[in-house]
C-alpha cells in the first residue's frame, strides 16, 4: 500500500476494533462522532462574522435573542456527544495503545467537564444580556475578564486537559491503524486553528476550526462503518453471497 493510500484509508479494516462491533454499535459510534462535530459547527455558523469581541457578542445576543438562543442550544446539545466521542476514540485505539487511549480518554473527559462549565457560564451570560435591566457594556466587561477564582479554575480544567487530551488521543489513534491517518491529523489541525488562529490571534473565523472537526468526524465515522464489511458479520455475508452465486451458476 502506498504512503498516500495508507494516509487516506484504513490500512487493514479487518484489524479495526470496530470490525467486531455490532452494526448498531458502529452506527451509534459514527452518529456520535458526526453529531459531536455538527452541533458546534451549526452553532458557530449562526453567528455573523462581524461579531468579533465580547462586546459585539453580547450586543448580538441582546439584539437577536431567538437566533442567539438557538445557537446556544446547539452548543449545549454537543456535550453528551463530545463525551461519547472520547469514548469512541478510546474504544478504537485501546487495542494497540491501551495506556495512551485510557489516559487520553480521561484527560478529554476532564476537559469536556470544564467545557460544560464554560457552557453554563455562557448560558447565564445569554440570559443576562437579554434581560434588558442590565448595562450591556458592564456585562461584557465582566464576561471578558473572567477574573473570579471559580472562572479561573473553570478555564484551568477546560483548556489544559482538553489540549493534552486531544494530543494524547491523536497519538493513540495514529498508532491504532483503525482510522485513516490523514483524518487523525485533522485533530491537531483543529487545535491549531481554534486555540491559536481564532482564540489567540483572531485571524480565523470562529467556524473554521469546526469545519475541520466536522470533516474529520465524518471521515473517522465512515471508517467505523466500513469496518463492518471486514468483520465477522461482513465475512459471513460474503461467504453466503459466494455460495449463492456458485449455486446459481451451477
Amino acid at each position: 500500500m502506498s504512503l498516500v493510500s495508507s494516509m487516506l484509508k484504513v490500512p487493514n479494516l479487518a484489524a479495526s476494533p470496530a470490525a467486531n462491533w455490532t452494526s448498531a454499535g458502529r452506527i451509534a459510534a459514527a452518529t456520535t462522532l458526526v453529531l459531536g462535530a455538527a452541533f458546534p459547527l451549526a452553532a458557530h455558523l449562526m453567528v455573523p462574522p462581524t461579531v468579533g469581541g465580547i462586546i459585539d457578542w453580547v450586543h448580538w445576543i441582546a439584539d437577536h435573542p431567538d437566533l442567539a438562543n438557538l445557537s446556544k442550544v446547539f452548543e449545549l446539545l454537543q456535550m453528551p456527544f463530545l463525551f461519547g466521542t472520547a469514548l469512541v476514540y478510546v474504544l478504537l485505539s485501546r487495542q494497540r495503545s491501551p495506556r495512551l487511549a485510557y489516559a487520553g480518554g480521561i484527560l478529554l473527559g476532564c476537559g469536556f467537564a470544564g467545557l460544560s462549565a464554560v457552557e453554563g457560564y455562557e448560558t447565564l451570560a445569554y440570559a443576562l444580556a437579554q434581560d434588558g435591566r442590565l448595562d450591556v457594556q458592564a456585562l461584557a466587561d465582566v464576561v471578558d475578564a473572567q477574573s473570579s477564582t471559580p472562572a479561573i479554575v473553570m478555564l484551568l480544567i477546560f483548556i489544559p486537559f482538553a489540549l493534552i487530551g486531544l494530543l494524547t488521543v491523536t497519538v493513540a489513534l495514529w498508532r491504532s491503524g483503525a482510522v485513516p491517518r490523514a483524518a487523525v491529523l485533522l485533530i491537531p489541525a483543529f487545535m491549531v486553528v481554534d486555540f491559536f488562529l481564532y482564540e489567540g490571534f483572531g485571524i480565523a473565523p470562529a467556524w473554521a476550526s469546526h469545519v475541520i472537526s466536522f470533516v474529520g468526524a465524518c471521515w473517522i465515522g465512515s471508517a467505523v462503518l466500513l469496518a463492518g464489511r471486514a468483520g465477522p458479520s461482513g465475512e459471513a455475508l460474503r461467504q453466503v453471497s459466494s455460495v449463492q452465486q456458485s449455486r446459481g451458476s451451477g
